[in-house]
């Protein structure tokens, strides 16, 4: 995490906690950056899944916002609470009535009921609905922000944090006709052999396979086998190819970390 990246996140929380309470202000920071992350890794379904937590707490937010009490998280239903927003006094500001609860339901629907739905032998559009909560997400924390700092002395500071949030976010794996990329520059033939075999897994690759893939990232063919020799030990190595390790996925999640700064 950078030291910018954790500056930001200290603004925004301080602009939240104007108006929300700090439970929840943190509930919802947490769960947009995870989010974030697992678009960012390609991590179609626990993205979707932690925009969904991200709607709770921010239901969760408005609700104590408006006055009510929460009832026990087991008895807790973001839907029926955001929709009941609606029916708060006119003298709530309409972001926290009906805009930010409309965004925040078109969200939810889509991390209750679109994921695990889809039939394996369909196209798969688990990204195109990550793609849809990643934006809806960040323009949902934007109008959160935008609402908390009226009257701010310093709204350019806040429309600059907006403006941070709606940017475009791109994955950090990619597969095109089944050649796997890793959208970093500047890492070390190690490092993108170790983050192909992280976001392959837990299919196993060829050595060959492996090779090459490095080689499609700009690496000579020397450097792609010295690669290959430095993770082996990181790998199980059957006639079926390689597999990444519990040790190997624990240094390319320490990658990953450097590489996917916290929005």
């Amino acid at each position: 995490m950078s030291g910018k990246s954790e500056n930001r996140e200290g603004k925004i929380k301080a602009i939240l906690e104007q108006k929300f309470e700090k439970i929840y202000v943190n509930a919802i920071l947490r769960h947009f950056v995870a989010a974030k992350r697992g678009y960012q890794e390609g991590d179609w379904e626990d993205a979707i899944e932690k925009s969904g937590k991200f709607v709770e707490a921010t239901t969760k937010a408005l609700t104590r916002f408006c006055g009510k009490t929460l009832p026990k998280t087991r008895h807790f239903r973001a839907g029926t609470f955001l929709r009941n927003l609606e029916k708060e006094p006119a003298t709530i500001d309409d972001a926290v009535r009906i805009v930010i609860p409309k965004c925040c339901l078109f969200i939810y629907e889509i991390a209750n009921n679109r994921g695990a739905r889809h039939d394996p032998d369909e196209v798969n559009p688990n990204e195109i609905d990550a793609g849809v909560t990643d934006v809806a997400t960040s323009w949902t924390l934007g109008e959160l922000i935008r609402f908390s700092s009226k009257r701010d002395k310093n709204p350019e500071e806040a429309q600059e944090l907006v403006k941070a949030l709606t940017g475009k976010i791109y994955p950090v794996f990619e597969e095109i006709e089944d050649r796997f990329y890793v959208n970093v520059s500047g890492l070390s033939a190690k490092k993108i052999a170790l983050l192909i075999l992280h976001g392959l897994y837990p299919k196993r690759i060829g050595e060959k396979s492996l090779r090459e893939l490095i080689g499609r990232h700009g690496f000579s063919a020397k450097n792609s086998e010295m690669a290959f020799r430095n993770i082996k030990h990181l790998c199980d190595i059957s006639a079926s190819g390689l597999q990444l390790r519990g040790l190997g996925r624990q240094e390319a999640e320490t990658v990953l970390a450097d590489v996917t700064p916290r929005q």
